[in-house]
């Protein structure tokens, strides 16, 4: 049998494992509800394979538990876009098949938003901070 300082710094030990074991079990069921749940309809299923969760530990206690988008377009499905103008840059014109002819710009009507990130974890919140509340209370 140890001091009790050494049972504290163990017992402590203890719940910091446990912690990450519980964040991390949610990362996962945050990951596979996000890809379940996307809104939007694939067109190669790369946004959808890329949003993910996870779990790091920042400090002797402190843990982050994240959601997010995997691409680079992710923001604009998380949160739309507005109408816009889109401009040749690197060419004279832009052309696209179906296209009558090149054009100089084209009048983009925005982008519906499809928020899957924010909401899931927003949807489970509460209840991820009542768990960890409820296993630090246990100890």
């Amino acid at each position: 049998m140890g001091t009790i300082e050494q049972e504290v710094s163990e017992s402590l030990k203890r719940d910091i494992a446990a912690t990450y074991a519980l964040l991390k079990g949610w990362s996962g069921r945050l990951q596979s509800e996000m890809r379940q749940n996307a809104g939007w309809t694939d067109q190669t299923a790369h946004a959808r394979q890329a949003l993910h969760s996870d779990v790091e530990r920042v400090g002797e206690a402190t843990f982050h538990l994240y959601a997010a988008h995997g691409k680079d377009y992710g923001l604009i499905l998380e949160d739309g876009s507005k109408p816009h103008d889109i401009v040749a840059k690197n060419k004279k014109a832009l052309f696209w098949t179906g296209a009558r002819h090149p054009v100089k710009k084209v009048r983009h009507p925005g982008t519906r938003a499809y928020p899957i990130v924010g909401s899931t974890m927003e949807k489970h919140a509460d209840t991820i901070v009542g768990e960890v509340v409820e296993l630090w209370e246990a100890s």
